[in-house]
């Protein structure tokens, strides 16, 4: 019989090996699978809108921060144009801060419904504007109005309240009280005919609030009244090259159309902007270009009544000088500043006792806001008013929107700055924000619109906390005028740049702060920090405005070129995944080095969760600080796709060797415990005049083909993935088999069995339970016993370092975004190749405690005979694999531990715990399956 029907009538090592062959298969195929997952996450979310991230001055660390825009400049244009000129560059978009502009949002108001009907005044003007959208005079409603004819007593109370996210902070209260009732029509005779005149009812005194707030005033529609001053508002400022942000962003950049028809630097001169505007009105505007907006140099200036009368108020007030230019913006629409003007209003009687709650008028700016041009901002109703001004078409709503022009400043524009806090397990890095000077927002001002001073003792100011530095100027600054182009959405943008590889653009799309931690350290409710009223605190919003760089050199004084860009986001010539176009990436880098700049790749990056502890956030009336607590907000992880890559596949290859060497560790058991029982057929062959080498050789020659097997399916298995760890992983267990046969063949050596059991011996253990018995025949029996354990014990060992790979996995993966989604592609994968470990393990080491089932039964037999009942039987049974697992345990959770060590030190209690838990279920299972 040769030595292959040798090994297929063993049947054990026909079984083992096939097992271990299975197992091998399954394996290989589910880490495959696993890894072509992983490759192909990676790869389709680490490539973002730039591969090369250029700046004077690079940040330190593997963690990018998000504002780019910083105002630091340090990159000139010869530069800018030299990068755009090398072969590998596809797109080169610059950015920079530009700075800030505070805006009056202009005197609130209430309007009262006191809607007075169509009257003959308004015939010729009615019947002109038709064409322009009027209601036709038959059509006018009656006359309505939230007041009574008799005038009655009002009491108002205005108040501003503002909010971070975290908190609400009251910025002023105000109240003022007079009587208020429904005007009236009166015609009077004048020359040539007559007239009509709104009139008050009698007794009305109006209501006013102290300077510099106005009073009440009757019109056709309403009566209004003037509220105390809300607080100024400011914005920031951002520069790009229109043509180049278009083409980083695609159609998502459509918006910057219109300020790619910008005129040039020597066409932007405020006065003559100005001037041209008043003549075209001068010289008559047709109804369609006054609602579209008059045309100026190719563009429509839908907003030009807000920049009309903005330009009559600087030349009034001495604002615009010779020098200033006009500034072309696109501007953002909506706010995520948490800013809300209330009023209650009360009606009373002479003794100041409120009778009536008429209600609580409020408004917020909210989407419909638009820095430099928004329409009545805080323009609040009277509970039940209805708008009638619609009646008279375009032209009888005509409004200016904000008529005062923007002050712009480059005081505390700057980026925040942060210094390292601790480093997380899973590699992530604290951050702590380094605060700097307190500003104070919510002032009046000096003088009302006639002059007089204003009380200022009316509301307390408001000092906020600025994390952010001033910016340099140029050496001639004048005041600028700002000229509406059009309009952008801030989150269409964020979504054009992605999510898991989102890199940041610049000022226009921000990254929000999510409140995690309180001051103390506790976990609260995340929520979203709010931006300030004075733009410099940690959080900011998208900029108010997007300009181009001649508008740069206007705001900030620059006459000459001068390196005020503070980063260029550049697109490689390189299509493909990232892995694809890293060697081009890495050129274009390297050539952008070469001219002094410091060149990042962040292709390849992913953006990642940082924590910020924000120290001095606020103080109290004495003056004392307080923290506000920890932020967190998105960052970008640089290398993520590598360092994911790399510790997701090392993981997988760590899975595939322990699930396979496990497998192999306990076919080395099982064999060598099988091969004991073939002593008998080894002192025949003695006895036959065959020598001990003989013997060995020709039990060897068996192993021989189970490891000619293992050979192959591992050769073609390293074939198929073509990977060099699978090769290695193959050629370890078919080590580990060889030196398992080996061993095995050693054990070989034949020696008569002479039964020396005293027969008075009074060290023996009497016979007396079940318990007594299974200790009797496990030590009887040790070499066997030895060998189970030892098998059991690499069984937990096995799976408490299989539990602890997989525990392990997201902090292997780290913690950016693209980590989380990588680890999620893999985890199903990787739970398969753990759970195939564990089942190979439990049926190896079921298959080694079946060796002796025969004399095992015999046995059990024999005491049955003697009238032990079942119950017994199976007590016996259940105490010597529960004596066994006792000798296990301490191996098995050792071993466990130290593999949890070596490979997830993190998760190395688990792994002890999952190897103990891995024994003491084998214990039931080998009990109820090994009968």
């Amino acid at each position: 019989m040769n030595a292959v029907q040798r090994f297929i009538r063993s049947k054990v090592l026909l079984l083992t090996a096939a097992i271990l062959i299975a197992a091998m298969c399954l394996s290989v195929l589910v880490q495959s699978q696993s890894q072509a997952a992983l490759n192909r996450t990676v790869d389709e979310n680490s490539r973002g809108l730039y591969d090369v991230l250029v700046q004077a001055k690079a940040p330190s660390g593997a963690l990018l921060q998000p504002e780019i825009a910083n105002g630091t400049g340090g990159i000139s244009f010869e530069q800018l144009d030299s990068i755009r000129k090398l072969s590998g560059t596809a797109v080169a978009a610059p950015i920079s801060l530009v700075s800030r502009v505070t805006q009056n949002l202009e005197a609130p108001r209430l309007d009262a419904m006191d809607y007075l009907g169509y009257n003959a005044g308004l015939a010729g003007t009615a019947t002109a504007d038709q064409a322009a959208g009027a209601t036709s005079p038959d059509k006018w409603p009656a006359a309505e109005s939230v007041l009574s004819d008799t005038a009655k007593k009002y009491r108002l109370t205005a108040s501003a309240v503002s909010s971070d996210g975290v908190s609400e902070q009251t910025l002023f209260k105000s109240t003022a009280e007079g009587t208020l009732g429904k005007a009236k029509l009166v015609e009077e005779k004048a020359a040539g005919g007559s007239s009509i005149r709104i009139a008050a009812p009698q007794g009305e005194t109006g209501i006013k609030f102290p300077s510099p707030a106005g009073g009440s005033e009757h019109n056709l529609f309403n009566l209004s009244v003037s509220l105390p001053l809300a607080p100024e508002v400011t914005e920031s400022v951002v520069a790009v090259d229109p043509a180049a942000e278009r083409a980083l962003l695609g159609t998502a950049g459509d918006f910057l159309a219109p300020l790619e028809k910008a005129p040039p630097a020597d066409a932007r001169n405020a006065g003559a902007v100005g001037r041209y505007l008043e003549g075209l009105f001068s010289n008559g505007i047709g109804l369609d270009e006054l609602k579209d907006g008059p045309d100026f140099l190719g563009v429509k200036l839908k907003y030009w009544a807000p920049l009309m009368t903005q330009y009559q108020q600087a030349k009034r007030t001495g604002q615009l000088t010779a020098d200033s230019q006009a500034i072309p913006l696109v501007v953002r629409s909506g706010t995520s500043l948490d800013l809300k003007y209330n009023v209650k209003i009360e009606e009373i009687d002479d003794s100041g006792k409120v009778i009536n709650e008429v209600g609580t008028a409020t408004r917020s700016l909210d989407k419909d806001y638009l820095p430099f041009v928004s329409k009545d901002p805080f323009a609040l109703s009277w509970p039940g008013s209805t708008d009638h001004t619609s009646l008279l078409g375009a032209n009888g709503n005509f409004n200016q929107g904000l008529y005062t022009p923007a002050k712009w400043s480059t005081d505390f524009a700057s980026a925040p700055k942060y210094t390292d806090g601790e480093t997380s397990a899973n590699g992530a890095v604290d951050k702590n924000a380094v605060p700097g000077e307190w500003v104070t927002v919510n002032r009046l001002p000096e003088k009302s619109a006639n002059g007089a001073p204003v009380d200022q003792t009316q509301r307390e100011p408001v000092d906020e906390r600025s994390y952010r530095d001033n910016l340099s100027n140029g050496q001639k600054q004048a005041s600028p005028l700002a000229m509406v182009y059009g309009t952008f959405d801030p989150a269409a943008v964020a979504q054009a740049s992605g999510d898991v590889n989102k890199l940041p653009l610049g000022g226009y799309d921000p990254t929000p702060f999510t409140v995690v931690k309180d001051a103390d350290g506790k976990d609260v409710k995340s929520t979203e920090l709010k931006p300030s009223l004075s733009a410099t605190g940690l959080a900011s919003q998208s900029a108010g405005a997007i300009t181009d760089y001649y508008g740069l050199a206007a705001a900030r004084g620059y006459t000459d070129n001068a390196s005020v860009i503070d980063a260029v986001r550049v697109r490689a010539n390189a299509p493909g995944s990232w892995k694809e176009a890293q060697p081009d990436v890495e050129k274009l880098a390297a050539e952008i080095r070469d001219m002094g700049l410091e060149a990042t790749i962040v292709a390849g990056s992913a953006r990642e969760d940082t924590s910020i502890f924000v120290p001095g956030y606020s103080k109290d009336d004495a003056g004392k600080e307080s923290n506000l607590g920890t932020v967190e907000q998105s960052w970008v992880r640089q290398n993520a796709a590598e360092a994911v890559t790399g510790s997701l596949s090392g993981t997988n290859i760590t899975l595939l060797f322990l699930t396979l060497c496990g497998a192999a560790l306990l076919t080395g058991a099982s064999t060598v415990s099988y091969i004991r029982k073939r002593r008998s057929e080894a002192g025949t062959l003695r006895a036959m005049g065959w020598t001990q080498r003989r013997i060995r050789i020709w039990v060897l020659e068996e192993f021989g083909v189970g490891a000619v097997l293992l050979a192959v399916v591992g050769t073609a298995l390293s074939l198929i993935s073509w990977s060099l760890s699978t090769a290695l992983v193959c050629a370890a267990v078919l080590l580990l088999y060889v030196a398992a046969a080996l061993f095995a063949a050693q054990q070989l050596r034949h020696r008569d069995v002479i039964d020396q059991e005293p027969q008075h011996d009074e060290r023996l253990i009497p016979v007396d339970s079940p318990l007594t018995f299974a200790n009797r025949q496990l030590g009887t029996h040790k070499f066997n016993t030895i060998a189970l354990a030892v098998a059991v014990g690499v069984f937990g060992a096995a799976v408490g370092g299989l539990i602890a790979l997989l525990i392990d996995i997201p902090r292997a993966a780290g913690a950016s975004a693209l980590s989380g989604l990588a680890a999620a592609s893999v985890a199903l994968p990787s739970i398969l190749l753990a759970l195939a470990g564990v089942v190979v393990g439990l049926v190896l080491t079921l298959v080694t405690g079946r060796f002796e089932l025969n004399a095992k039964r015999q046995y059990l037999g024999i005491l049955e005979a003697m009238g032990w009942n079942p119950d017994m039987l199976r007590q016996v049974r259940l105490f010597e694999n529960a004596l066994v697992g006792t000798v296990a345990l301490p191996l098995g959770v050792l071993g466990a531990l130290g593999i949890g060590l070596l490979l997830a030190p993190y998760a190395a209690l688990w792994a002890g715990v999952a190897g103990l838990v891995a024994v003491l279920c084998w214990i039931p299972i080998a009990t109820k399956v090994v009968q």
